[in-house]
């Protein structure tokens, strides 16, 4: 058996005359045009080697196929042009006949079929998306139905083809426009809410992780990472599986279902249990920037700001007692502030998130959380507005809004207190009399999702990234071809030193190679020409159309005093 499957937004069919000499008998219903829409049409050839056999495969294909189209309505066709080695048409309309007989019997479908042995007038209007045409092929083979699949690669090439960006309604700082520009990274629906990196955007996501762990480890935080699926069983002991099933990606491996780690929590909290702890180790301060994912629906995606996948700065502390916790509390803040002073970003306001409708935990425990964070704010002088109802579902947060250039607010960083999930996954520590007590946890991140914190920086700065983050930090002109040989030069002597740097060699003018080199908001630029080789020097202009190059700079002063700008993340 072959078939085509069409989802379509309508398929349009009549029979027109007879194809057989013994065509199946109309009623007067069938004779009419049929119009069904929102139709996934199954185009089927019978072929010699099928029989009655073939129909639990045809219809295990066909319910696959609906299910990931999201089809109700089905349309069985029968198709001869598919197949040069059809069945007898006895054989062949038996088959359709007894398949509808049995997919009717599924109500989730409507099932109709169009007449056999006859030529039909037809008309459809096939969707756009990947799965919209799919060709199969399906063999009965020792009792079994084996399915081959077929694809049209050029169609598929062609759905897959690079996504274009409406800019239309967006403004020159998004940065969408901005990634586009400076080549940093790319969507496409083939996975869609996930970013492609590409080489530039990758070196500031790196250095981004890279600064993140060396002022983690500076507070003594232990950096881990966790697996990226785990079972089923994980997720119901954490509330997530019950809570969050319908939003999360299941997958399966030798029966089991498995999560795609929506946060990474309870990972954490299983590398703690892994080794018995005694109140002197505590605080356990762990951090992990893991790739997590949530689905979303596709409506809602928008760029960096809101994606699938996404890496999460988590980091969970383990407290001996309330008097710790409120230690570690304003221990984050501090971090949260340095990190943001770092990038010249304000906090537009700060929440306190109280307890929503679906949690867990006593009143008690909440009350007490609750209070644990609004007096550390308080403490702190910290200006804060209440969020009634929007804590996690194991315990009251504080999160921290910045606004973006175009006047949106987004919660980045957070600090999360949880009394309950070391309850549910019965952790513990061995306290001063040996008796063994339950730790308390605090949550947190600081960039938040770290793709969403890049997009913020990216239009707060207007791609004018510092020069420890940009991708490329200089860029050295030649103003002649005679120039090129001393240019390589000190190409060579800046990579030597660390720094991140390219050559614009070609045989542009000198206005153009600077104004290419504006465009990707390059920190540097250098240009030799005929001066610069004889004195062995070089013209040195920083990034802005209103700066002049200063002449006669010294190279190794330049390669100083950008050395000391890098490693000072200045």
């Amino acid at each position: 058996m072959k078939i085509l499957s069409l989802h379509c937004d309508y398929i349009t069919f009549k029979p027109v005359q007879k194809a057989l000499k013994k065509p199946e008998e109309l009623s007067e219903e069938q004779k009419k045009e049929h119009t069904i829409k929102e139709v996934l049409v199954i185009f089927t050839a019978v072929e010699k080697t099928d029989s009655i056999a073939i129909i639990p495969s045809y219809l295990d294909n066909i319910k696959e196929i609906a299910k990931q189209v999201k089809a109700k309505n089905i349309v069985l066709y029968p198709y001869a042009h598919l197949s040069s080695n059809l069945s007898s048409p006895e054989i062949g309309e038996s088959v359709l006949k007894e398949a509808e007989k049995e997919l009717k019997k599924d109500k989730s479908f409507n099932v109709t079929r169009a007449p056999f042995g006859y030529y039909k007038e037809f008309e459809l209007k096939c969707k756009g998306h990947p799965l919209a045409e799919l060709s199969r092929e399906l063999h009965v083979e020792a009792g079994k139905a084996k399915v081959e699949e077929k694809y049209d690669i050029k169609q598929l090439l062609r759905q897959i083809s690079k996504t274009k960006l409406d800019t239309s309604k967006l403004k020159e700082n998004d940065h969408r426009i901005l990634g586009q520009k400076l080549d940093l990274f790319s969507f496409n629906e083939v996975a869609p809410g996930m970013v492609f990196w590409h080489n530039n955007g990758l070196v500031i996501y790196d250095e981004l992780i890279k600064f993140w762990q060396e002022e983690h480890r500076k507070e003594n935080y232990q950096i881990l990472k966790t697996p990226q699926i785990m079972d089923s069983k994980l997720w119901k002991v954490s509330g997530h599986w019950e809570k969050y099933k319908e939003n999360n990606f299941i997958t399966k491996y030798e029966g089991r279902d498995f999560l795609v780690k929506p946060m990474n929590c309870p990972g954490g909290m299983m590398v703690f249990k892994n080794s018995p702890k005694s109140y002197k180790d505590l605080p356990v301060k762990a951090g992990e920037l893991g790739v997590v994912h949530r689905t979303e629906l596709s409506g809602v995606l928008a760029g960096l700001f809101r994606v699938i996948q996404f890496t999460q700065d988590d980091a969970h502390i383990f407290c001996v007692n309330k008097e710790q916790v409120k230690e570690e509390i304003i221990g984050v803040v501090k971090i949260i502030n340095r990190f943001y002073k770092k990038f010249s970003l304000e906090f537009d306001h700060v929440e306190l998130s109280t307890r929503p409708e679906k949690r867990i935990g006593s009143d008690e425990i909440w009350n007490m959380a609750e209070s644990i964070l609004e007096n550390v704010l308080k403490e702190l002088k910290i200006k804060y507005k209440v969020n009634p109802g929007d804590g996690a579902f194991y315990g009251p947060k504080i999160d921290f809004h910045v606004k973006d250039s175009q006047g949106r607010t987004w919660q980045l960083s957070t600090i999360q207190l949880d009394f309950a999930m070391p309850e549910r996954f019965e952790l513990e520590y061995t306290d001063k009399d040996n008796s063994k007590k339950r730790p308390i946890m605090l949550h947190r991140v600081i960039y938040g999702s770290l793709e969403r914190f890049i997009g913020v920086l990216l239009e707060h700065l207007n791609g004018n990234l510092p020069t420890w983050l940009s991708p490329i930090q200089v860029r050295v002109l030649s103003f002649t071809d005679r120039n090129i040989k001393a240019a390589e030069k000190v190409v060579k002597a800046l990579k030597e030193a660390g720094v991140r740097v390219d050559a614009d060699l070609n045989p542009d003018t000198i206005n153009e190679k600077v104004r290419n080199a504006e465009l990707i908001k390059i920190p540097y630029i250098i240009t030799i020409g005929d001066k610069e080789e004889e004195k062995d020097t070089i013209a040195l202009k920083e990034r802005g159309m209103d700066k002049k190059p200063v002449f006669g700079v010294k190279l190794d002063d330049f390669i100083k005093k950008i050395k000391e700008e890098i490693e000072k993340r200045l």
